[in-house]
């Protein structure tokens, strides 16, 4: 049986599918394995932390912002730091 995933982990699924281009809810929502409501809840809390803002051209679509692309890359560097002290 598979233990349930972090916050964390959902926060890396969602910005990575995001890092691959600009996607609506549902598509995100599929992409990155989550029901409809813990996707709305974490792409709201991801929105406040100005990780991810909806799309200029059409508010029907999420991307990336700039932190969250940092995040990702500080993110990485504490898995790896952390997977080379153990």
């Amino acid at each position: 049986m598979v233990g349930k995933r972090s916050a964390l982990d959902i926060f890396e699924g969602i910005l990575i599918n995001l890092s691959e281009g600009p996607l609506k809810k549902t598509h995100l929502t599929n992409k990155a394995n989550l029901d409809s409501r813990l996707a709305t809840k974490y792409i709201e809390t991801l929105t406040k932390l100005g990780l991810v803002a909806k799309s200029n051209g059409d508010g029907s679509y999420f991307i990336i912002t700039e932190k969250g692309r940092e995040f990702l890359e500080q993110y990485y560097e504490l898995i790896k730091f952390v997977n080379i002290t153990c």
